[in-house]
């Protein structure tokens, strides 16, 4: 009998557990944040390396070369789109030549063809094309 009673309480003590478990995974920001639909189109605006434009501002002409080396060493890279409306850009899975191709448009205008989604409050542009802007 008692080991009946000891069985009892381990099963009651999982059952707990995992219960609690799946409450707070279900009251997680993350679990609950799905994102937005996709939306495939083209933007236009200045490739920038986000590792010196964030803390620094560095953009344009001038800061071409470092951009490209920093994006090309793997900074993350965003699509400047406005006066301070940035989009991250991220390879296709499939075929990363595009974005390969926006590296070393880093420092310049471009048209970036893609697929936008958002989560967590970040832009993200799929990159499946891109050529220089004027």
């Amino acid at each position: 009998m008692r080991k009946q009673t000891v069985v009892v309480f381990a099963a009651l003590a999982l059952a707990f557990t995992l219960s609690a478990v799946a409450v707070a995974h279900d009251n997680h920001p993350a679990a609950a944040t799905t994102a937005a639909a996709a939306t495939t189109g083209s933007w236009k605006g200045e490739i920038v390396d986000i590792a010196c434009y964030v803390p620094k501002g560095a953009k344009g002409a001038g800061h071409a070369d470092c951009a490209k080396k920093c994006v090309k060493g793997g900074q993350p890279m965003g699509l400047l789109t406005g006066d301070d409306d940035m989009v991250l850009l991220v390879a296709d899975h499939a075929n990363g030549k595009p974005f390969e191709a926006a590296q070393d448009l880093a420092g310049s205008k471009a048209e970036v063809t893609g697929k936008m989604e958002t989560r967590g409050g970040v832009k993200i542009v799929t990159v499946t094309g891109v050529k220089a802007a004027s």
